[in-house]
């Protein structure tokens, strides 16, 4: 008998996570906070308190990377920022580019996630 699970798991194919971080990425951006990759995992680890939605380090960087290498972002090195109790912190702001990408993929996104919403409640509907 397989072991009962304490959670909800979504499905991978429910939506793409990825995409997900890029676009949560991009809006902290879009709003024209200097941000380093720590600052940006802290704040979608807050962001998704207490839902089954686990994030890693490398995830933030790697997409950051991504990001960097599409043009969509770029960085630069601040050395001993106070922040970061005096140690060099890689900053990132988004370019034209990613922010017309942003303003792009944020409309399909929000209508994907709306209709993954409907699509649940009128699962949850049925088995009540």
């Amino acid at each position: 008998m397989p072991k009962e699970r304490n959670h909800f798991a979504l499905p991978r194919n429910a939506f793409n996570m990825k995409k997900l971080y890029t676009l949560y990425i991009l809006k902290e951006l879009s709003m024209g906070k200097k941000i380093y990759g720590k600052m940006i995992y802290d704040n979608v680890k807050e962001f998704f308190r207490g839902y089954p939605v686990s994030i890693s380090y490398s995830t933030i960087y790697n997409t950051l990377h991504k990001m960097e290498e599409e043009n969509f972002v770029i960085s630069h090195w601040d050395e001993g920022a106070s922040s970061t109790k005096n140690r060099s912190t890689r900053y990132y702001r988004i370019t034209d580019d990613g922010l017309n990408y942003y303003k792009t993929i944020e409309k399909d996104t929000i209508d994907s996630l709306l209709k993954t919403k409907e699509i649940v409640s009128k699962f949850i509907e049925f088995l009540d």
